[in-house]
């Protein structure tokens, strides 16, 4: 008799018979009134699903599902930072004191990707690259 313990399951990646990434073992459960194991899958949303043991096909280094689990894609769109331009941050400096001119200047972050100066905004806390547009912090 074969068997596998909690601990060699938590961790697992788990995937549909297609191929595609459902998610990750949290955890196993035992549903007590139906006598049946479930694991407990966080998704590749971060959304917790449940998926019977008896759909688990084969254990390897992954799981492989019998049949596919369908996951849903959150629904809320991501928050978008507002993504400040060069004349708002030329502007925004005009009526500051040449001290924090002078900060700005010198910080001597560069963006990791390429290799730019970036420029720190003030209003964000944070260094941005115009070339990437993107922040670098």
């Amino acid at each position: 008799m074969s068997g596998l313990t909690r601990s060699q399951l938590i961790g697992k990646q788990v995937y549909n018979p297609d191929g595609t990434l459902v998610g990750t073992i949290n955890d196993v459960e035992l549903i007590i009134d139906r006598n049946e194991v479930a694991l407990q899958v966080q998704t590749k949303y971060g959304t917790i699903e449940y998926v019977p043991w008896a759909n688990v096909n084969t254990v390897g280094d992954i799981l492989l599902l019998k049949e596919k689990v369908e996951i849903q894609a959150p629904s809320a769109p991501p928050l978008e930072v507002p993504k400040p331009t060069p004349q708002t941050v030329t502007e925004k400096l005009g009526g500051i004191g040449e001290s924090l001119k002078s900060i700005v200047k010198s910080s001597g972050v560069k963006c990791p990707t390429c290799g730019e100066k970036a420029t720190y905004i003030p209003q964000y806390k944070k260094h941005y690259c115009y070339k990437c547009a993107k922040y670098v912090d």
